[in-house]
């Protein structure tokens, strides 16, 4: 994402999976058509997590796995989620090659986790969300949101 200075900041420190869960709920009332959260953290971070607590948060009672190997869900919520996984891919021109920009520029919402491997494709108004590990249970989320 490229960075800017009308970026506004915001740090959430999440003890459980519940609390995520809470965070995820929240975010999903910031999303409309065509958004993109890109997601940023090691493996393990809870990535997935934070994607299940926004696609139940706009109406998905289904599974959510991550796509590691298909790359691509959609969820049929309204509007529908793309939940993307590039952890496969090594190169931004992988991603083209399965049709990310589709996605990015979509009607949907488009949640990218490994997002730092197509950094330059992500639109400047993509909300950032870093996610670091504290603890096992704990987690720290810097959410960046464009002004």
């Amino acid at each position: 994402m490229t960075t800017s200075e009308n970026v506004s900041a915001e740090t959430v420190d999440s003890h459980s999976v519940e609390e995520t869960f809470a965070l995820g709920r929240r975010l999903a009332t910031e999303l409309r058509p065509g958004a993109v959260v890109a997601l940023y953290g090691e493996l393990g971070a809870g990535k997935t997590v934070l994607v299940k607590a926004i696609a139940r948060a706009l109406g998905f009672a289904g599974a959510v796995t991550s796509p590691t190997f298909t790359i691509i869900h959609e969820y049929p919520t309204d509007p529908p989620i793309y939940h993307v996984d590039l952890y496969r891919l090594n190169t931004e021109q992988e991603a083209l090659e399965v049709g990310i920009e589709e996605y990015l520029r979509g009607r949907g919402v488009c949640i990218v986790e490994w997002a730092d491997r197509i950094e330059r494709l992500l639109p400047p108004r993509a909300l950032a969300v870093h996610i670091e590990v504290v603890s096992e249970t704990a987690r720290r989320f810097t959410i960046r949101r464009p002004c």
